[in-house]
């Protein structure tokens, strides 16, 4: 019984249980992933996200599970009037989700939206940990070259 008991932390030093949250328009609305190996001998993992726009809706929602090293969720943000409603796009391979910001509802796209939008970031594994890194601000268009009077000749 003793080695039974002794053995158990063993067999559930394999399982993962990670989260990352992504904050939208200041701390009232999240996105969430949480990524969890149950069982050990199953390498795949869940995942889930959860969109939390606090005090009118949360809604957790799966995806589909993924390898630890294969986690990778996109999240972009089409322009405004591309949907009836202000969405979230989600890109987990060659899915695509719209996340409701509305409602936080999650709801498959048939097929890939033309217009995804803008990438704001995307969810990934770092090492043994789950991280949203955000993405690179676009940059400034280059300033219009002045034309600087020649000199005159002396």
């Amino acid at each position: 019984m003793k080695s039974s008991i002794l053995a158990l932390p063993l067999l559930l030093a394999g399982c993962m249980n990670e989260s990352a949250t992504y904050y939208l328009d200041g701390r009232e609305q999240s996105l969430t992933l949480q990524a969890k190996q149950p069982w050990f001998w199953d390498q795949r993992v869940d995942l889930e996200v959860v969109l939390s726009r606090l005090p009118d809706c949360q809604r957790r929602s799966r995806l589909d599970g993924a390898m630890p090293a294969e986690i990778a969720l996109e999240v972009l943000r089409p322009e405004a009037g591309e949907f009836a409603e202000p969405i979230l796009i989600l890109r987990q391979g060659g899915r695509h989700y719209a996340l409701g910001l509305a409602n936080c509802e999650l709801q498959a796209f048939a097929a890939a939206p033309q217009k995804p939008g803008a990438l704001l970031g995307a969810f990934r594994m770092e090492g043994r940990q789950l991280k949203f890194n955000a993405a690179a601000a676009p940059k400034p268009p280059p300033a219009p070259a002045v034309a600087t009077p020649a000199a005159a000749p002396q």
